[in-house]
């Protein structure tokens, strides 16, 4: 349970990462999902210092990250296109 509470709170940062690279990254596919990896690692930087943890490290949590970019931003997606519909 541990752990839906760390992916809880990492959410907001990878949305808002998810947010710049779809403001500023031109790219498509996985060099901008790469970008918004990138960005969301380096937000977690900052989190590990707060939490004196070592989680940026970790491949399951790069995955983990990936697995919810791609359903955030096919959240957004749908979204989308319900409301040009």
């Amino acid at each position: 349970m541990r752990w839906v509470s760390i992916g809880l709170k990492l959410l907001p940062f990878i949305v808002e990462a998810i947010n710049w690279v779809e403001k500023f990254i031109m790219k498509k596919g996985v060099e901008k999902q790469d970008a918004a990896v990138k960005m969301t690692l380096s937000m977690l930087g900052i989190a590990e210092e707060a939490m004196d943890k070592d989680i940026m490290n970790n491949k399951d949590v790069e995955e983990a990250t990936r697995r919810v970019i791609d359903a955030v931003v096919a959240l957004q997606n749908l979204l989308a296109s319900k409301q040009t519909n």
